[in-house]
């Protein structure tokens, strides 16, 4: 089963609860601190994953050809050679430190997996976020090569800006959205608007790491914005304290701002699946659910206390906040994950469930009668 999504076409994308995969381009056979996924990236897609983090550079094999693969670095050390090289020149390429590695399958072989699935599931999206590439422009062309039409392109949604946080996920059904840091376009001298790469969307991180809180959200973006950030830890309750903390500063977002919550230790020494598999035992499984209703109850909390008078009612005093299908506030939207699998996943999709019997319970205790519910 993957149709995850056609039930929630006409909710929008910040309504939503979904699964992402961490350093999902790294599995396949390697070192137990570098490989984070056991399945490619079609069967991820399979079992729920609707968000993908990909970090690709340029590996030179021993035939002396170059092709594009998910690298995991660690330790903070790679090996850009020949940076900077001309067109005639020594293809630039990476190597990774001794304490990373690289994923099985090349960019072009994910992005065909990815492809194959949207077109095979019609009610599905996917998104795939590149971050910390290098040859971008060599990345984003092969996005658009390999892509075709199920890449999903703006300009054929109208030509105005597409702020993917409030588009309905029917209207993002069948595509493949990719997103680059809006910093790496703008070095490839790219125009976000109106032009033949006009299927490179942006990802916007509002954390903002001196303050704590969120940046400022912009209704006009290209792409999605999101607030979360990553705990850097290997140990369990070190990173449960970290993502509490984190998802707490949601109360500062827009309502139409998404979340992202990390429950991963990766590490990197010691077998990250062993963590992992110690983070989905039935004590973490419900920290992971208190981690995720602490964030949304604060955001949500604090939404209601916003709200004027004025504000709760509006025509045939229907309540303003009643009707669940369309209410938003900041959420932890995308519960990014190592090892992902069905039933992973399927426990990220229930929190779906869980976000409307809070929301119908708050309200309850806010004192606000519920109409239409």
């Amino acid at each position: 089963m993957t149709a995850f999504l056609s039930h929630y076409a006409n909710k929008q994308l910040n309504q939503i609860v979904f699964p992402g995969a961490h350093d999902a381009g790294i599995y396949g056979q390697g070192k137990d601190n570098v490989i984070t996924q056991s399945l490619n990236i079609s069967d991820q897609a399979n079992a729920g994953v609707r968000f993908f983090d990909l970090r690709i550079a340029t590996v030179k094999r021993s035939d002396g050809s170059f092709e594009q693969k998910s690298y995991h670095l660690g330790g903070g050390v790679i090996n850009n050679k020949h940076k900077g090289a001309q067109p005639g020149q020594v293809q630039s390429h990476q190597n990774v430190s001794h304490l990373g590695g690289w994923g099985q399958d090349t960019l072009t072989d994910m992005l065909t997996q990815a492809k194959n699935y949207v077109t095979k599931n019609p009610t599905e999206f996917l998104i795939l976020k590149f971050s910390k590439c290098y040859n971008l422009k060599d990345v984003v062309d092969t996005c658009v090569r390999v892509l075709g039409d199920t890449q999903f392109n703006y300009n054929k949604s109208g030509g105005a800006p597409v702020n993917l946080n409030t588009r309905t996920v029917g209207s993002l059904a069948g595509k493949v959205i990719t997103l680059f840091a809006p910093s790496d376009l703008e070095e490839l001298g790219f125009v976000i608007r109106g032009q033949i790469y006009s299927g490179c969307l942006s990802f916007g991180e509002l954390f903002d790491k001196k303050t704590k809180s969120s940046r400022a959200y912009n209704k006009d973006f290209n792409g999605l914005q999101y607030f979360g950030k990553f705990s850097d830890t290997a140990d369990i309750k070190d990173n449960t304290k970290k993502q509490t903390k984190t998802l707490g500063g949601g109360t500062t977002c827009d309502r139409d701002a998404m979340g992202m919550m990390y429950w991963t230790t990766t590490g990197l020494l010691g077998d990250i699946k062993k963590r992992n598999d110690k983070m989905w035992s039935g004590v973490n499984v419900q920290s992971l659910r208190d981690v995720w209703e602490s964030g949304y109850k604060k955001a949500l909390m604090n939404q209601l206390g916003a709200l004027s008078f004025k504000d709760l009612y509006s025509s045939n005093s229907r309540l303003y906040v009643a009707n669940k299908n369309s209410w938003t506030s900041f959420t932890p939207n995308i519960v990014m994950i190592d090892f992902a699998d069905y039933q992973k996943c399927v426990t990220i999709y229930n929190l779906n469930r869980v976000k409307n019997e809070m929301l119908e319970k708050l309200m309850q205790q806010s004192g606000h009668a519920i109409e239409g519910l």
